[in-house]
Protein backbone atom coordinates (compact mmCIF):
# COMPACT_ATOMS: atom_id res chain seq x y z
CA UNK A 1 0.00 0.00 0.00
CA UNK A 2 1.18 3.50 -0.73
CA UNK A 3 1.71 6.41 1.61
CA UNK A 4 0.21 9.78 0.75
CA UNK A 5 1.73 12.96 2.15
CA UNK A 6 -0.74 15.84 2.24
CA UNK A 7 -2.18 15.03 -1.16
CA UNK A 8 -4.22 11.91 -1.78
CA UNK A 9 -3.42 11.57 -5.48
CA UNK A 10 0.40 11.38 -5.16
CA UNK A 11 1.42 7.96 -3.84
CA UNK A 12 4.90 6.92 -2.70
CA UNK A 13 5.62 3.22 -2.20
CA UNK A 14 8.07 0.41 -3.03
CA UNK A 15 7.84 -2.35 -5.61
CA UNK A 16 9.73 -5.62 -5.60
CA UNK A 17 11.15 -6.93 -8.87
CA UNK A 18 12.82 -10.33 -9.14
CA UNK A 19 15.97 -10.39 -11.27
CA UNK A 20 17.48 -13.66 -12.48
CA UNK A 21 21.24 -13.89 -11.80
CA UNK A 22 23.06 -17.22 -12.27
CA UNK A 23 19.91 -19.37 -12.21
CA UNK A 24 18.65 -17.73 -9.00
CA UNK A 25 16.10 -14.97 -8.58
CA UNK A 26 17.15 -12.06 -6.38
CA UNK A 27 14.61 -9.55 -5.08
CA UNK A 28 15.30 -5.87 -5.75
CA UNK A 29 13.32 -3.05 -4.18
CA UNK A 30 12.49 0.05 -6.22
CA UNK A 31 10.98 3.30 -4.97
CA UNK A 32 7.87 4.31 -6.90
CA UNK A 33 6.10 7.66 -7.05
CA UNK A 34 2.74 7.72 -8.82
CA UNK A 35 0.43 10.60 -9.50
CA UNK A 36 -0.43 13.45 -11.83
CA UNK A 37 2.77 15.28 -12.78
CA UNK A 38 1.33 18.76 -12.21
CA UNK A 39 0.44 17.88 -8.62
CA UNK A 40 3.81 16.24 -8.05
CA UNK A 41 5.52 19.45 -9.14
CA UNK A 42 3.15 21.55 -7.02
CA UNK A 43 3.55 19.63 -3.76
CA UNK A 44 7.18 18.48 -4.14
CA UNK A 45 9.00 21.20 -6.15
CA UNK A 46 12.49 20.48 -4.81
CA UNK A 47 12.30 16.74 -5.42
CA UNK A 48 11.15 17.17 -9.03
CA UNK A 49 13.18 20.20 -10.11
CA UNK A 50 14.93 18.02 -12.70
CA UNK A 51 11.64 17.65 -14.65
CA UNK A 52 10.43 19.90 -17.43
CA UNK A 53 6.70 19.92 -17.88
CA UNK A 54 4.41 21.71 -20.32
CA UNK A 55 0.66 21.68 -19.92
CA UNK A 56 -1.86 21.93 -22.74
CA UNK A 57 -2.74 25.39 -21.49
CA UNK A 58 0.88 26.52 -21.98
CA UNK A 59 0.92 25.15 -25.52
CA UNK A 60 -2.29 26.85 -26.65
CA UNK A 61 -1.90 30.07 -28.61
CA UNK A 62 -2.95 33.28 -26.94
CA UNK A 63 -6.24 34.82 -27.98
CA UNK A 64 -6.14 37.99 -30.06
CA UNK A 65 -8.00 39.96 -27.41
CA UNK A 66 -5.08 39.50 -25.02
CA UNK A 67 -2.42 40.48 -27.55
CA UNK A 68 -1.80 43.94 -28.89
CA UNK A 69 -3.31 44.33 -32.32
CA UNK A 70 -1.14 46.53 -34.51
CA UNK A 71 -2.99 48.26 -37.31
CA UNK A 72 -1.29 48.14 -40.72
CA UNK A 73 0.24 51.37 -41.96
CA UNK A 74 -1.53 52.91 -44.96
Amino acid sequence: MGVSYGNKSVKIFTKTKHVKINNTYNAKLYGVIEGPINQMLKYYPNEFKFLRHETKEMLRSKSQSNEKIIAPKS
